[in-house]
């Protein structure tokens, strides 16, 4: 038997790629898209910054699909690992295009390219942390472009809190100064982590009113500490250790088995 035939699902729960359907609006993510759409609207670079598992790339997806596709273009990357060249090569390659022999050559099409699009470009950066410091600088420049009137496209830079600390060093001091917008994408509260439970099964066509007990929840934001990876990783183990031992539904017992498995003690 299937986890979903044992739970009563009608799709696989806990899916990797989040959507409408499984994503929890809390207040957090609701703030995280103000700001977001603020720092668009206002032109200036915006920061979000979060632990690994929090949702930075949920609600970075979110914001993207939140845009009006009549007035914006929206480029994404998180291939930051690249040097300087490669950097400008590989967002000037996402637009299609053609490469260049020379930084700068391929610095100024992609800005030529970008200026003389009809709507707005919102260059979102996913793992913005592992940006080379020389790629940071490269970036500034590039937003800087018609002597600091207009930008040529909006940035988002969003990362672990490595970025807000790398930021915030001397050499990047020019770059700090521009950024209008900074927020933090902190962990899920207990009743959050309840609700995101809850809205997972749903999403997942849950027929069973309570799978989770109420030890169980509270053991796996206990052991989760809230961050969403965490604890839709946890839930999932558990619920397989629970079938394995044939509940009916997911108790502390099962969570503690699940964390043994885990190795998250």
């Amino acid at each position: 038997m299937t986890l979903e035939e044992y739970f009563e699902l009608t799709t696989p729960p806990f899916p990797r790629a989040a959507n409408d359907k499984t994503l929890l609006s809390n207040s957090a993510m609701e703030k995280v898209q103000a700001r977001l759409r603020f720092a668009v609207e206002r032109d200036t670079i915006a920061m979000v910054v979060a632990d690994s598992g929090c949702g930075k790339s949920t609600a970075l997806a979110s914001f993207a699909r939140s845009l009006d596709a009549a007035s914006y273009n929206v480029m994404a990357t998180s291939l930051t690992t690249l040097k300087p060249f490669s950097f400008i090569s590989h967002l000037a390659t996402t637009i299609g295009l053609c490469g260049h022999r020379f930084k700068g050559e391929a610095a100024a099409a992609l800005l030529r390219h970008l200026r003389s699009l009809p709507k707005r470009t919102v260059l979102l950066i996913d793992e913005a942390h592992l940006l080379p410091d020389s790629s940071i600088e490269d970036l500034r420049l590039l937003t800087a472009d018609d002597m600091d009137r207009r930008s040529p496209f909006a940035l988002i830079l969003v990362g672990q809190p490595l970025l807000r600390d790398r930021i915030a060093e001397p050499q990047h001091y020019a770059l700090w100064q521009r950024i209008g917008v900074r927020v933090q994408l902190r962990p899920l509260s207990e009743q959050e982590v309840t609700d995101f439970l809850a809205r997972q099964m749903k999403a997942a066509g849950c027929r069973k009113k309570n799978v989770f007990e109420p030890s169980a929840l509270a053991e796996i934001f206990r052991h989760s500490r809230g961050i969403p990876r965490l604890v839709q990783n946890i839930a999932l183990q558990a619920m397989l250790a629970a079938m394995e031992a044939q509940k009916v539904a997911v108790d502390a017992e099962a969570v503690h088995n699940a964390i043994v498995d885990m190795d998250l003690n």
